[in-house]
């Protein structure tokens, strides 16, 4: 079983939270738990959709998890990128050999810490920061950080998230609910 957390900040980019936290579900062999980066639990996408976060992050330690996503969002990466307490998270799972995904303007807060210098990484054009090599493709798959370009590439994102960790079974196994087939 893989444990996951992704962060809710307000003005996050609903599709990418909410289709990635639905993928990572269908496979029954990881958990996600979304957290709220403020002291509400009620986190406001980017489009005014409410979500009731699973936990506020204040409350969370990184050992617990495997994996850190971060979803984009122009309004929610600028709050992820001014909290203490997500930087830290960052440099918790990324300094001790944990991943860090993130989708859209999200890679940006990556790019500016250092963590994607001399890595090809995607992001949303124009949020390319740092030393990395930035390439206008959906899906970048590195060994601990994986990229998605935007919103259009939720799914093929989120499928990124489940072949690293399940492989082409795990894959497999959400084909059905997801695709119809």
């Amino acid at each position: 079983m893989n444990n996951a957390l992704l962060l809710l900040a307000d003005g996050f980019e609903t599709v990418e939270a909410l289709q990635t936290l639905d993928v990572l579900t269908r496979t029954h062999r990881i958990v996600t738990t979304t957290a709220s980066i403020t002291s509400s639990k009620i986190v406001a996408s980017s489009i005014g959709v409410k979500v009731e976060a699973m936990a506020l992050l204040q409350d969370i330690s990184s050992q617990n998890y495997d994996f850190l996503i971060l979803p984009g969002g122009k309004l929610g990466v600028e709050n992820l990128g001014k909290s203490p307490l997500v930087l830290q998270m960052i440099k918790e799972f990324l300094d001790h050999g944990k991943d860090v995904h993130a989708i859209c303007a999200a890679p940006s807060i990556l790019g500016e810490l250092g963590y994607l210098d001399g890595l090809p990484y995607t992001c949303f054009p124009g949020f390319q920061k740092g030393k990395g090599e930035y390439r206008d493709t959906g899906v970048v798959v590195t060994p601990h950080i994986i990229t998605g370009h935007s919103m259009g590439f939720t799914l093929p994102f989120a499928e990124a998230i489940v072949a690293h960790y399940l492989g082409e079974e795990g894959i497999k196994a959400i084909k059905g609910g997801v695709y119809g087939k």
